[in-house]
């Protein structure tokens, strides 16, 4: 199956129709009072969008995207979430919490970090606090699995073997990108692994994935880069190991990516201390890296 650069859930238009029967009533409570202002309906001009996949039960890190007609990256204050278990009977609630914001990528994002219980599919009810203080709702689904297909946070990593300028002095046949870091294509995984320090490995097409919301995720790594590089292994996997045809590289297949971008932090024993799917900026994976180092 192609890796995928931005996926939706299956049957997501079913367990949708079934989450706003069930849940919106619930949720919108009883007296003017406990309603908030301004809560926009199914025609409201703010819409959300899930920016990555690969759910696990437990904690998992969720990406929001919020789009405002065809304008992604509508200003907000704050994005709250619920989260709510479609596949018990009744649909039981689960999770509530906020997203943080991050201005400094591409486009902003926000970022929530559920802690759901159980795999099936969860409905979520997003209320938006705009800028000018009136209040929008959304609501998407997500498939939560048992267990994530890619490396799981406390997992090992793969201790892949890919070809670096030590083996293909040509960096644009590791690369797609434009302007390449060769900083980024040293050593392989296993290498870093070995070494005794943290690895930042991002598995990301900046060429082929042109969409704002995973291209840039290749220019956040290298942003970090100056900052880091004494006391940090970064590694570029391409998603591709031909570009022309396209042939999927074998770490896509070794990683068990199912979709891309993903970036994966790894502690100085080689274990997945962080991973995140689809946009990262540069100050997110900046608190990342400084909770790995003293």
């Amino acid at each position: 199956m192609p890796i995928k650069k931005l996926v939706c859930s299956d049957k997501r238009l079913f367990f949708l129709l079934l989450f706003l029967t069930l849940v919106l009533p619930a949720c919108q409570g009883s007296s003017p009072e406990s309603e908030p202002a301004a809560v926009s309906s199914l025609a409201s001009e703010v819409q959300l969008a899930v920016a990555s996949d690969d759910f696990e039960v437990g904690k998992s890190r969720l990406p929001i995207v919020l789009y405002a007609g065809t304008e992604r990256g509508a200003p907000a204050k704050k994005v709250s979430l619920m989260a709510l278990d479609l596949s018990t009977d009744p649909p039981s609630q689960g999770w509530e919490g906020e997203a943080i914001n991050y201005e400094d990528y591409w486009i902003p994002y926000w970022v929530a970090y559920p802690q759901l219980p159980q795999a099936g599919y969860w409905g979520f009810r997003a209320l938006i606090t705009m800028e000018d203080g009136s209040q929008e709702q959304a609501q998407f689904t997500v498939q939560v699995m048992e267990h994530s297909s890619s490396p799981a946070v406390g997992s090992e990593a793969p201790a892949s073997q890919n070809r670096t300028l030590k083996t293909e002095p040509d960096i644009h046949n590791l690369s797609s990108g434009a302007e390449p870091n060769p900083g980024l294509y040293e050593m392989t995984v296993a290498e870093a692994i070995s070494s005794g320090r943290p690895t930042v490995v991002v598995l990301a097409t900046p060429g082929f994935c042109t969409s704002q919301l995973c291209a840039p995720v290749v220019d956040s790594v290298e942003a970090v880069y100056p900052e880091f590089k004494d006391r940090v292994n970064f590694i570029h996997l391409e998603i591709y190991k031909d570009f022309d045809p396209l042939v999927e590289s074998d770490e896509v297949k070794e990683w068990k990516l199912t979709s891309e971008p993903w970036t994966f932090v790894l502690d100085r024993q080689g274990k997945v201390a962080a991973k995140f799917g689809g946009p990262l900026g540069s100050k997110e994976l900046t608190e990342s890296l400084s909770s790995l180092l003293p």
